[in-house]
Parts: structure tokens; C-alpha cells; sequence
């Protein structure tokens, strides 16, 4: 699951040639490296998660709901993290859940709803890891809405961390579209990456029934000298 933020402090224009456009094209790059077959899904969100695409293997379908973004309003980032967490148990085939991650995208503060890192925790419990990409830079600012001094629109990497950590996830920095375009890239290919446990067992006994054997036959080759 792609979680996009389009809060009003993506208008922010440290991210040339601002941070929601930037992070429409870093997610179409995800997509891109992902192979067809893994399913993806997004919510996007910013008072309140606005948009939901479950988990489908239609990749254009993801990238539509992600370019159809406007940056505006507070950051409700764990409403959005449950709403993508609720996605993901409720997506079953044959009675199974399929393994799954989120990919979390934010530039700030938590402004609204409930406390992202609970959600995480949660996550966990539920195997679902959490992968934040913190976007921006510390002297950002966004116009003002009442036409006064610019607002500060710092990302708050800090809460993105803990997040990722309660989740069991992976946290990342991202200051620029390039450096953005290579997190998103590096997450494309590892999530896509399927981990085998092989059974090894009967390798052991092998290799041990041709240990046995060489060691009997050393004692009937030296048997012989013994008085």
C-alpha cells in the first residue's frame, strides 16, 4: 500500500519543482519498478484518508488515484496509516492474507486524527512493516492562506522514525527529487523481492550419512593393524 500525503505543506517548493509533484513522479517511478505481478494499493489522504485503491496488480489504476492529488489542508497521518493497515487485512484470497507493506510518504507534522505511531505498533502485531520516506528540507515554507508571511512547512523525520520502527519498518530521508526518485527505486525493487526458507534437512543427513561412511570405512582400513 502507497499512503501519499497532499496536506497544504506540499506545496512547498524546496522539492523542485514543488514536494506533491515530485512525489507523484517518484511514485509513478515505484510503479514502474515494481514487477506487474505484485498487487498495489494507495490512500491518500490529508484532514482525512480521500482516496482508496486496493490492492490490484492494475498499476495504472494506482498511478491515476496518486496523479489526481491537490495539495490542501491539515495531515491526518495515522487515520491514513489505519485506513491502509484495515485495506490490507480485509484483502484475503482462499481465507489467507498475502504479505504486505506500506510505504509511507509525508513532509510533516501530524495534524489531525490519531497517533500514527499506535497505528504502527498495531502494524506490527499484524506483520505489516512500514516504510516512511520523509520529504523536504528544514527551511521550507508554503504561501500563507491570509495572505501574510510565508509558514514554516518543516518535515518532521523524527515521528516518520518512530514510525518505522514501531512497525518493524525502515525509515528514509529524502531533501531532493533525485534523492526521492532513488528511495522510491531501492523500495520498488526490495518489496518485490520474495524471501525462500528452503528445506535443508535431508542435505544435512546426507552429508552426514557420507561423513559416517568415511568414517567407518577409515576404521576397517585401520582395523586391521590393531592387535
Amino acid at each position: 500500500m502507497l499512503v501519499t500525503d497532499h496536506s497544504r505543506s506540499m506545496l512547498a517548493g524546496d522539492v523542485q519543482p514543488d514536494r506533491l509533484t515530485a512525489a507523484k513522479a517518484a511514485a509513478r517511478t515505484f510503479l514502474d519498478r515494481i514487477p506487474a505481478r505484485v498487487r498495489v494499493g494507495v490512500v491518500t489522504y490529508s484532514d482525512t484518508p480521500d482516496a482508496v485503491h486496493a490492492p490490484s496488480q492494475n498499476h495504472d489504476d494506482a498511478a491515476a488515484v496518486i496523479q489526481g492529488q491537490q495539495a490542501d489542508g491539515a495531515t491526518a497521518t495515522g487515520e491514513a496509516l489505519q485506513t491502509a493497515a484495515d485495506t490490507i487485512t480485509q484483502d484475503r484470497r482462499n481465507g489467507h492474507r498475502a504479505p504486505a507493506a506500506i510505504v509511507l510518504l509525508s513532509d510533516g507534522k501530524t495534524t489531525a486524527g490519531r497517533d500514527p505511531v499506535q497505528v504502527a505498533e498495531t502494524a506490527r502485531r499484524l506483520k505489516i512493516p512500514i516504510y516512511t520516506v520523509s520529504l523536504g528540507t528544514r527551511a521550507a515554507t508554503v504561501p500563507n492562506p491570509g495572505y501574510g508571511p510565508p509558514l514554516a512547512a518543516a518535515p518532521d523525520p523524527q515521528t516518520l522514525a518512530r514510525i518505522a520502527e514501531a512497525s518493524g519498518g525502515q525509515a528514509f530521508t529524502a531533501r531532493d527529487e533525485q534523492e526521492l526518485s532513488a528511495v522510491y527505486k531501492a523500495l520498488g525493487s526490495q518489496l518485490s523481492t520474495k524471501k525462500q526458507h528452503r528445506e535443508i534437512t535431508a542435505g544435512f543427513a546426507i552429508a552426514g550419512s557420507l561423513l559416517l561412511l568415511g568414517a567407518a570405512t577409515a576404521s576397517v582400513r585401520w582395523g586391521g593393524v590393531l592387535p
